[in-house]
């Protein structure tokens, strides 16, 4: 009985959250890691992104991450990189029904790449656009899920990646994140939490 209770609790506590629809205003944060191929690197880091709401459609996104790699080995030279990201978007959203969102976002992006070890010296950065489209669904006042298509463009290099996120919502306030991402050289997983304004 206490645990039927308890998880009735835990369902119906974040009802407040869903009457007002999505929030779009949040400061989230997420460990990640990434699962590459052999053209790639594997790395792990963390990440940190918001958003603004203004007004009933419009928000603006803000997000940056830091990442480092695992220890590799080109001809006779081993060692590691770092890559720093970070992007600010402008974005609309359109509810299809009450609980399913259409969201849409583009804006500016920037990347920093610098080596350590014997690739001690060697960076490069660059400055380029990225744009996102998805869908947030409301499955149930505690459940939310969300499927997005990102498209970018930086360092003279195009490409796409799918996300799908899983978000659980214990309060008003703070929610628990996942999110899986697959991209044509390699695949993103995470986890954090979101605080919800």
């Amino acid at each position: 009985m206490r645990h039927a209770l308890i998880a009735a609790a835990l369902i119906a506590a974040p009802a407040v959250t869903m009457a007002d629809g999505l929030s779009y205003t949040y400061v989230d944060g997420r460990y990640f890691s990434t699962d590459s191929d052999a053209v790639s690197i594997n790395q792990h880091g963390g990440s940190l992104s918001g958003s603004l709401a203004i007004g009933p459609t419009f928000f603006v996104a803000a997000d940056g991450s830091y990442g480092m790699s695992e220890k590799f080995t080109i001809g006779t030279q081993s060692g590691k990189v770092d890559t720093m990201a970070a992007s600010l978007r402008a974005g609309v959203h359109h509810a299809l029904t009450p609980v399913l969102d259409a969201v849409v976002s583009a804006g500016g992006l920037f990347a920093d790449v610098s080596g350590s070890g014997d690739f001690k010296g060697t960076s490069d950065n660059d400055f380029g656009y990225i744009a996102e489209a998805g869908l947030r669904l409301a499955l149930t006042p505690s459940v939310e899920l969300g499927a997005f298509y990102t498209y970018q463009s930086i360092f003279n290099d195009d490409s796409g990646a799918f996300t799908a996120d899983l978000m659980y919502h214990f309060n008003a306030q703070w929610s628990l994140v996942g999110s899986a991402s697959n991209g044509a050289n390699s695949d993103v997983y995470a986890v954090g939490a979101r605080l919800n304004f």
